[in-house]
Order: C-alpha cells, then sequence, then structure tokens
C-alpha cells in the first residue's frame, strides 16, 4: 500500500497490541513515539507517525499510526516539556471510515478557517 508516497509492505509493520505495549512499557508519551518514528524511518524511509493537532472534542488531538490492522488513534489531552504529548492509551482506536473523514472535513474547514483569518489579518496590515 501507498502511504505519503512511500510503499509500505502491510505485514512489515507492527500490530495493534504491540505497539500498544510498547507505549505501556516506555511511558505512553510522544518521547515514546520518537522511538517508534526512528523506527519506521529505519524500516520504511518515512516516519509514518502523524500528530493530528486539532480537537475531536473529546481529546486535544491524536497521533495516527499505520498498523498491521489498519490505521489506530492515539489520542492525548496533555503536553509536557519532558515527555511531549501524554497519550491516552485507553482510548486508542483503530480509525474506520467515518472516523477517518470526520478528521480530513475537520481538518479542512479548520484549514480554510485559518487561511481565511490570516489573508484578512495581511490585507489589515498592509492596508496601514
Amino acid at each position: 500500500m501507498m502511504i505519503s508516497g512511500v510503499q509500505v509492505d502491510p505485514e512489515k509493520l507492527t500490530s495493534k497490541d504491540s505497539l500498544m505495549d510498547f507505549l505501556r512499557e516506555t511511558g505512553a508519551s510522544g518521547r515514546a513515539l520518537g522511538r517508534v518514528r526512528d523506527c519506521q524511518q529505519h524500516k520504511f524511509g518515512n516516519e509514518l507517525v502523524w500528530r493530528y493537532p486539532i480537537s475531536d472534542g473529546a481529546n486535544l488531538g491524536t497521533f495516527i499510526v499505520p498498523v498491521k490492522e489498519g490505521f489506530l488513534s492515539l489520542p492525548f489531552n496533555i503536553v509536557s516539556k519532558e515527555d511531549y504529548e501524554l497519550l491516552e492509551l485507553d482510548d486508542a482506536t483503530l480509525l474506520d471510515e467515518d472516523s477517518l473523514q470526520f478528521f480530513i472535513d475537520d481538518w479542512q474547514s479548520y484549514s480554510d478557517d485559518l487561511l481565511s483569518a490570516m489573508t484578512d489579518m495581511l490585507h489589515i496590515l498592509r492596508s496601514k
């Protein structure tokens, strides 16, 4: 399968349970995900870990990580200087089509609104 321009053999991905066990053992944080990123970079030439920094109404944001079973959402609600995002492993879930479409639509809406506001700000500053 192709993800972000990278050919990925799903069989070379870690399983959801293995990833969850690793995260439980290493602190369930953005810092621990750094080790996952390094492994993915070495194995696939791409980190294959995406930070989705927009709240879904229940969590501050989430990470999306491909696993053998699909795409795992690892939400976070707290960010610390030492460990970065603190993952809510009890809320981790495999994304289905509807949840991924929600993320896509929400990102597009957020991006469009922010770009519009920043463009207006630029026009205001240029007109002064």
